[in-house]
């Protein structure tokens, strides 16, 4: 079989299937902290806004010296390569604590609190926060690093990385489901920290779970890959000049831009506001009544998949149906702002659930993967540790706008830590009309103006053509990569 040929694949269904679980295992986690990580450190812990944002500005400085020094240190032929793979191993030490460090994101020291319930001593939480956020980092970026670049090389052919969108696509949205619909049913305590922390312990096994299921097939490299790491005499690149030419190329800055705008824009502002929704505009104690809402989105986007898929194979333009579906993303996002009524919400986000499908789908999959091959052409090097290490900064960037844009709103119109319902709320004197509309511009308007910025950065600079795109899978051939 020749490996490029458009129209075949040598690997089986159970290999595409297996390597969609990641999915699961590694969003689960992260929808979690998008939808509760900020809710439960402001409204339930009493940490404000400002200290929380300041705990992961420090990460993301952290992560983006840290994540491409993992990639670059890991990217290179140790001795169990030729048995294990390049990839398997860190994948395989990484995944459980991975997992077992999302407990400890929720499960904070329960200090004093004054009359308002906000932190008298803030500091002792903040360094818990951070250095749980270091540790789950460390082990979340070490899985991303390994399973991206193995995603590329396993799935070589336009037809294959299409093929697995779809599988990667299917299994995000049940990734997405469990993230934000199963943690509202496990708060069993309340507004609690124990309630939190059981809620993230359930998770964590369900995360452990699938990764086991992942790393029995999906992770696995076989011969041909293996063999490509020893194709060519390996001179390594120097970090500092892996990362100016990571940051030098079009092609990967300008999805990582657009990638991180709509993931701050809508797994995290977005996700982060239906609690706030919920409890401060429905004025509803029960975390159960989140799920609706959430549901309606994941299912949009869940409908929406093999319709993208077939646009995307239509049209043949990668760049060109990405580009569409974001600027419909774009206008269904606005009226979020302006929603009357739950039915009418629910209908608006059933829609924005619809457009999201398209950057979900084809994204990581297609553009991402393309782009690796892209870095490995110009550089001549079979090394995408470094590149990878820099995308995987993108979840912490994601998290530094996200609580950037919500801690301004949340200034700005004067909503305090430690108002755990719509009742506090009022009794805090707080100007009720303002702070619900500062969360519907959260909802709504301003996830709107950050995709679109996003999208015409892509627009504008991606320069992978598809006739690039087979121009490079032709020149990998030729390198033996």
């Amino acid at each position: 079989m020749v490996e490029n040929d458009e129209t075949t694949s040598r690997h089986s269904f159970f290999t595409y299937l297996s390597f969609g679980t990641y999915n699961i295992l590694w969003t689960i986690p992260t929808a979690s902290m998008s939808l509760f990580m900020f809710f439960f450190y402001h409204t339930v812990v009493g940490l404000e806004a400002g200290w929380i944002l300041t705990v992961v500005a420090i990460n993301t400085v952290w992560a983006g010296l840290n994540d491409p020094l993992i990639g670059w240190l890991t990217d290179r032929n140790f001795k169990w390569t030729r048995k294990w793979g390049r990839r398997f191993p860190w994948i395989a030490i990484a995944f459980i604590p991975q997992s077992l460090a999302l407990i400890m994101i929720f499960s904070p020291p329960d200090l004093p609190k004054d009359i308002n319930n906000i932190l008298i001593n803030p500091l002792p939480v903040m360094l818990w926060l951070l250095l749980s956020l270091f540790v789950f980092d460390l082990f979340i970026t070490m899985v991303e690093i390994h399973t991206s670049i193995l995603r590329a090389d396993k799935f070589r052919t336009e037809a294959e990385r299409r093929k697995y969108a779809g599988s990667w696509g299917f299994f995000d949205m049940i990734a997405q489901v469990m993230g934000m619909m199963l943690p509202p049913l496990f708060l069993f305590f309340g507004a609690t920290i124990l309630s939190y922390t059981v809620m993230a312990a359930i998770i964590a096994v369900i995360g452990i779970i699938f990764g086991l299921l992942f790393v029995m097939k999906g992770a696995r490299e076989d011969k041909i890959i293996i063999d490509r790491y020893y194709s060519r005499d390996y001179e390594r690149i120097h970090v500092f000049k892996g990362v100016w030419l990571v940051l030098k190329q079009k092609s990967f800055m300008a999805l990582f831009v657009h990638y991180v705008l709509w993931l701050a824009a809508t797994a995290s502002i977005m996700t982060g506001m239906i609690a706030y929704l919920v409890t401060f505009i429905f004025e509803s104690n029960d975390t159960n009544a989140m799920i609706p809402f959430l549901a309606l989105f994941l299912l949009g986007s869940l409908i929406s998949i093999p319709i993208w898929l077939k646009i995307l194979k239509k049209m043949n333009n990668n760049k060109k149906t990405y580009v569409i579906g974001s600027l419909i993303l774009v206008a269904l996002t606005v009226p979020l702002t302006f929603f009357q009524g739950d039915i009418s919400l629910m209908i608006i986000i059933f829609l924005v659930g619809f457009g999201n499908g398209c950057v979900w789908t084809i994204g990581m999959p297609v553009l991402y993967s393309n782009a690796q091959d892209d870095f490995v052409v110009r550089t001549g090097k079979n090394q995408k540790g470094i590149m990878v290490g820099t995308w995987a900064v993108i979840g912490l960037v994601t998290a530094f706008i996200d609580e950037a844009l919500i801690t301004l709103v949340f200034t700005l119109t004067g909503f305090d830590a430690g108002l755990v319902d719509y009742a506090a709320l009022v009794a805090s004197g707080a100007n009720v009309a303002l702070v619900q509309l500062g969360i519907r511009l959260l909802l709504g308007v301003i996830p709107a103006c950050v995709i679109l910025i996003g999208t015409l950065v892509f627009w504008k600079f991606y320069p992978l053509t598809q006739e690039k795109v087979l121009e490079n899978k032709a020149k990998l051939l030729e390198l033996g990569f």
